[in-house]
């Protein structure tokens, strides 16, 4: 896989993600344009994205740090607009499942994201 396709597969974990409650909040849509700026993924690749996302379902990285990686930015993307919906939550935790880590990695990824958003409102 090369590095577009790694990034339009990113992006489209990120939009699973944010679309989990059945709406993207404000601070998600920035979140989205903020990585898929970084990314170099441009509006017609977004809106394919997006149109597609469910079907596609989730995609997990065969490099163990890669996948680490996305876990974080994927939990990121839940707890952006400060909740943390049942449905965001169960699809984070899937999303973990499926890429090897367990659900304690999963509550120390939560707890780390949250130690980073205490720490920075100081």
């Amino acid at each position: 896989m090369d590095m577009q396709d790694s990034s339009l597969t990113f992006f489209r974990n990120m939009y699973l993600i944010a679309m989990a409650d059945g709406k993207v909040a404000d601070e998600e849509e920035a979140l989205l344009t903020e990585v898929a700026q970084k990314m170099g993924i441009n509006e017609e690749e977004q809106e394919a994205i997006k149109d597609n996302a469910e079907i596609l379902g989730f995609f997990v990285p065969n490099d163990p740090k890669e996948r680490l990686e996305h876990l974080e930015q994927i939990v990121r993307m839940m707890m952006v607009d400060s909740e943390i919906h049942d449905k965001e939550y169960q699809l984070c935790l899937q999303y973990a499942d499926k890429s090897g880590h367990d659900q304690s990695i999963f509550e120390k990824v939560i707890d780390k994201i949250m130690d980073e958003k205490n720490a920075a409102s100081r």
